[in-house]
């Protein structure tokens, strides 16, 4: 069986709503949201009969707007929504649904 399973995927890009192309929001959003309901889906059927959980690592900036960032916003905004879903979907199974949103961290 599978007890644990933790989504970790994350990309960004950096840009004003006006100038940044549909193509980087699905290609960010194709990583951040669909690789981590792509992969909970896969898995979950092992994740239920073990009674584990599921970690999934959103972001702060998935709770606030940040400039120059809505496509990763939007897209960890996402994974947050996804995972309270699924922890009231999996509570009857004794699944646990964790989120970890770490806050910026830039490289000095």
């Amino acid at each position: 069986g599978l007890w644990g399973l933790v989504n970790n995927a994350g990309v960004s890009t950096f840009g004003e709503v006006e100038f940044t192309s549909l193509d980087n929001y699905k290609e960010v959003a194709e990583i951040n949201l669909w690789g981590t309901v792509r992969v909970t889906k896969a898995f979950l059927p092992l994740i239920r009969r073990a009674k584990g959980r599921v970690v999934n690592i959103a972001s702060m900036l998935g709770r606030m707007a940040s400039p120059s960032r809505s496509c990763y916003c939007i897209s960890k905004y996402g994974v947050a929504a996804f995972s309270d879903c699924l922890r009231q979907e999996m509570y009857r199974w004794g699944v646990r649904v964790i989120i970890i949103e770490p806050s910026n961290f830039v490289a000095a």
